[in-house]
C-alpha cells in the first residue's frame, strides 16, 4: 500500500545532533503519514537510536524541528502521550504480572488512594484481548515465552492511547512462528489507525510489514522510497554507501593455515536460538561468527565457554568432548573466554588488576597449604600485563580505576592466563578507543602466530576483518560464509539476508565448517 494523501503523523525536518565532536545526525529528515508503516534503517552508528530518542523526548535536537501529531491533528511534539516506544531490550519487570507491567508507572487508584487492582486487571484484559492474549493478564512475566512478553510490552506502550508506535528491533529473540504472529498483530494495530515506525536490521521483514523505507547513513537520510520496487540490494547499497561491484579487500592475519582441526562443533542446538549448527576451527585460524540480534551466534559462543548448556550436539577440542554448561571444565579443556560485556562478567571491579587477570588459574598458583601464592600470581601477572600492554599504576590497583581500554585488556589477559588452545571472544574491542583497539588486534595476531585458534563473535566490522573467514548466522542456523577478501557489500548483504555472490566457502574450507549458499 502506497501512502499519498494522509495527514502527517511524524515530521522530522533538518534535524542535527552532536555529542561533542561526534555528529550523530546531520540535517536529517523523516516524514511519516498517519496510518503508514515506515521502516527506519541503517547500520550501527547511522543515527537511528538518536532519532528515536528525540521522538520519545529523551534528547533534544541541536537544530531543526520535530512534530508529532496527536488527537484531533494537534501537534503535541516529541515525548507526548501520542507517541510510544517498544525498545529492543525488555523494560518489563520480570517478577510482576503482565497486568501490573502494563499499568506500571500509572496505576489507577480507588477513591481512598489505594491501588485499584481490579482496574489494573480490567485494563490489561481489554488491551491484551485486542491481540487475543487476554488469558495471560495474571501470569508472571518471567514465565511467559518471548512473543507474549513482546505483546505485553506493546500493550503497555499502547495503554495511554498513542497514535504512533515506535518498534525498535521488535523481532529480536523471537522464533519464526513468533515473528509471523507479531506481524499479524502489527497489521491489526494498523487497522485500528496506529502509525508504525519500524526499526530493524532484518531487511526481509521490511517488505512484509512496511509501506516505505527511510535509510540513514552517517547521520543523514540518504534514501526514502516505497518498498514496492525496492530490493534488499538497493537498501544494502544505501546503508553501506558502497556500489555492489566494488570490492574492499580485507586481509586476515595469517598465511597458509594448518590442516589440523582443533575445535569441532557438531549439531549444536540451544532451544530455538541455535538449531543444529556445525563448524570447525583449525590451528592458528581466526574465525569470525556474526549475525543480527537473536541470530544465535552469541549463544553458540557462550556455550563453548561453558556459559550455557547445549540441548543437543557436542563440541570437541582435539576430539575430546567439552563438558556442556560447565565453565571450569571448559577452561580445563583448553577454552579461554572473553564475555560480551566486561562490566557484567568480565572483571570484579574492586579486585586488583593482578587478582582479576589470574582468576581463571587460582588452582595453579596455590601454595602447598592451599593458599594463593602472591609471588606466583605476581609472576603470571607480569607476563600477561607485558603481553597485553596493560597500563596500571601498580599490580594492586583496583580494576575499576583503569580506563575502559585497559579494563578490556585485563579481561583478555584473564582469558589467556590458562594458556588455552582456543580463545572465544565476544565483541573483543567493545567500548575501547582506536589506540587500544589496534593494540588488541596486534596481540590477537600474535596469538594466532603462536598457534592459538580464535573464534570471534562480533558485529564490529573491524573485529571481523582480522578473521581468515566469517560465518554468518540467521535464525539459529549458518546461512553464509565469507573468506578473507570479502567486500563490505557482501558482508552487509549476508548479514541482512541478501544474496552473496562471492567469497563462498572454497575447497580448502573444512567440510564441517561449510555453510549452504543462500
Amino acid at each position: 500500500m502506497q501512502i499519498t494523501d494522509q495527514a502527517v503523523a511524524i515530521a522530522v525536518e533538518h534535524v542535527s545532533k552532536s555529542f561533542g565532536p561526534t555528529r550523530a545526525l546531520i540535517d536529517a529528515n523523516l516524514i511519516v503519514r498517519q496510518g503508514e508503516s515506515r521502516a527506519l534503517l541503517g547500520r550501527n552508528g547511522a543515527g537511528k537510536s538518536t532519532l528515536i530518542a528525540m521522538l520519545t523526548g529523551l534528547l533534544e535536537p541541536d537544530a531543526g524541528e520535530i512534530r508529532v501529531t496527536g488527537e484531533g491533528g494537534v501537534d503535541e511534539g516529541p515525548g507526548a502521550d501520542s507517541i510510544a516506544c517498544v525498545y529492543q531490550k525488555s523494560t518489563l519487570v520480570p517478577w510482576l504480572s503482565a497486568a501490573e507491567n502494563i499499568s506500571l508507572g500509572a496505576y489507577p487508584t480507588t477513591s481512598i488512594g489505594a491501588v485499584d487492582w481490579r482496574a489494573i486487571r480490567s485494563r490489561a484484559v481489554s488491551l491484551l484481548s485486542e491481540w487475543g492474549y487476554e488469558s495471560i493478564a495474571n501470569r508472571i512475566v518471567d514465565e511467559l515465552p518471548p512473543l507474549e512478553r513482546k505483546i505485553v510490552e506493546i500493550c503497555r506502550a499502547m495503554s495511554r492511547g498513542p497514535k504512533v508506535l515506535l518498534l525498535d528491533e521488535p523481532t529480536a529473540g523471537l522464533d519464526e512462528g513468533g515473528v509471523r504472529e507479531l506481524f499479524i498483530q502489527i497489521g491489526r494495530a494498523r487497522e485500528r489507525g496506529v502509525t508504525v515506525l519500524y526499526v530493524s536490521h532484518h531487511l526481509e521483514e521490511v517488505f512484509e510489514v512496511c509501506d516505505g523505507v527511510t535509510v540513514l547513513r552517517d547521520g543523514r537520510d540518504v534514501l526514502t522510497a516505497p518498498t514496492e520496487g525496492l530490493t534488499v540490494d538497493d537498501i544494502v547499497v544505501a546503508m553501506s554507501g558502497e556500489p555492489i561491484a566494488r570490492v574492499e579487500a580485507r586481509t586476515a592475519s595469517t598465511g597458509p593455515l594448518s590442516d589440523e582441526i582443533v575445535l569441532e562443533v557438531d549439531g549444536a542446538r540451544i532451544g530455538s536460538v541455535v538449531q543444529g549448527v556445525s563448524l570447525s576451527v583449525r590451528r592458528g585460524e581466526s574465525v569470525g561468527i556474526t549475525g543480527l540480534d537473536g541470530a544465535g551466534h552469541i549463544q553458540l559462543a557462550e556455550s563453548l565457554a561453558g556459559q550455557r548448556p547445549l540441548d543437543d550436539g557436542i563440541a570437541r577440542i582435539h576430539g575430546a568432548p567439552i563438558r556442556s554448561g560447565q565453565v571450569d571444565k571448559a577452561i580445563r579443556s583448553g577454552i579461554g573466554f572473553v564475555p560480551e560485556d566486561r562490566h557484567e562478567g568480565g572483571f570484579v571491579p574492586a579486585l586488583s588488576v593482578e587478582e582479576n587477570t589470574t582468576l581463571t588459574i587460582l588452582d595453579r598458583i596455590l601454595t602447598r597449604v592451599g593458599l594463593v601464592s602472591g609471588s606466583k600470581r605476581r609472576s603470571r601477572y607480569d607476563q600477561l600485563s607485558t603481553a597485553w600492554s596493560i597500563k596500571a599504576e601498580r599490580p594492586s590497583q583496583a580494576a575499576e580505576e583503569l580506563s575502559g581500554g585497559n579494563q578490556q585488556k585485563v579481561v583478555l589477559a584473564r582469558a589467556l592466563a590458562s594458556d588455552p588452545e582456543v580463545v572465544v571472544l565476544l565483541h573483543p574491542t567493545a567500548g575501547v578507543d582506536v589506540t587500544a583497539k589496534n593494540s588488541i588486534y596486534e596481540t590477537l595476531h600474535a596469538l594466532q602466530a603462536s598457534g592459538r585458534s580464535l573464534l570471534i563473535a562480533s558485529t564490529d566490522d573491524d573485529d571481523l576483518a582480522i578473521c581468515d573467514r566469517v560465518i554468518v548466522m540467521s535464525h539459529g542456523q549458518i546461512t553464509a560464509e565469507l573468506s578473507a577478501g570479502y567486500s563490505e557489500h557482501e558482508l552487509v548483504s549476508a548479514v541482512q539476508g541478501g544474496t552473496v555472490t562471492a567469497s563462498i566457502p572454497t575447497a580448502s574450507t573444512p567440510p564441517a565448517a561449510r555453510a549452504p549458499k543462500r
